[in-house]
């Protein structure tokens, strides 16, 4: 039973690695705050909620899918806070995390500041054993674990340095390194760093490029060179390449300064292309 057991958690656990080589795309250009506690009220004067849809490696059974409720404010010039809410799942696996966040902005001129931010997240990891086929389903021992697995503490750190169209930042993800090998050895994301400028910010055409590094628990750091191409402040086209020698690209709708809708698609990366699928990305977004 134990062998059983074991290879459950190992396929959780390799399909739970895989996602995270392909974070959420919104978290480059439409929802920062997603990956960094300091971006949390970057809007001084809006209010932004996000819904985050991610299916990915469709081709494999149990592929990872990944569903985020993000909103964030700002309650100052200078201070801002957030909310996230997740829930993901890949194979048996089912992770729930709720996270707040605070920052706050240290003015260096009119246009220019450094941002400070936190984030408190408590996290669940449980086996669905609706999902498990065979005698698996009745397997005391399963339940057993799931009994013994206990909510998990963690935290976020990020800074940020905003001066009009250049954003440079890191966040540290995380923090708590007690967090895994209590039955599975799932990878996460350890930290997040990017540089964009954006260009022609006030024309009706602009260029934001971005490089971001990033890294992975278990693997090589990880690389992206992306661009997000406004028309109008309406329309976005994005580009991407990622160091797993992978293609992301997609578009993006702004109506009335309000209501924002994309679509994101990320090919398979080169060692596995023809067997896992592709990643779709859905952002649905509203501020006010």
């Amino acid at each position: 039973m134990r062998r059983i057991i074991f290879f459950i958690l190992v396929t959780c656990t390799a399909k739970s690695s895989l996602a995270q080589l392909t974070p959420l795309k919104s978290q480059y250009f439409s929802n920062p705050y997603l990956v960094n506690p300091a971006m949390a009220g970057k809007e001084e004067e809006k209010t932004n909620i996000f819904i985050n849809y991610s299916s990915q490696w469709n081709k494999i059974e149990g592929s990872p899918a990944l569903m985020s409720l993000s909103a964030n404010t700002a309650l100052s010039e200078q201070v801002g806070v957030g909310i996230n809410l997740i829930s993901d799942k890949a194979g048996l696996l089912r992770r729930t995390q709720a996270m707040g966040s605070f920052a706050y902005k240290l003015p260096l001129g009119d246009e220019q500041g450094i941002r400070f931010g936190i984030s408190l997240a408590w996290t669940r990891e449980q086996l669905d054993l609706g999902e498990a086929s065979g005698a698996g389903s009745e397997d005391p021992a399963l339940s057993n674990f799931n009994n013994k697995r206990k909510s998990l503490i963690d935290g976020n750190f990020g800074i940020a340095y905003i001066n009009n169209a250049l954003e440079v930042q890191f966040s540290y993800l995380n923090l708590n390194q007690k967090r895994s090998n209590e039955f599975s050895t799932v990878d996460y994301s350890t930290f997040y760093s990017a540089a964009s400028y954006e260009f022609n910010r006030e024309e009706s055409f602009s260029i934001k490029p971005l490089v971001a590094f990033r890294g992975i628990k278990g693997y090589k750091n990880q690389w992206d060179v992306a661009s997000e191409f406004s028309f109008n402040q309406t329309l976005s086209l994005y580009t991407m390449y990622h160091s797993n020698q992978s293609f992301s690209g997609g578009a993006g709708y702004e109506y009335a300064e309000s209501l924002k809708v994309s679509l994101m698609y990320n090919s398979e990366p080169s060692k596995v292309r023809g067997f896992t699928g592709g990643v779709i990305d859905l952002t649905v977004g509203y501020g006010f």
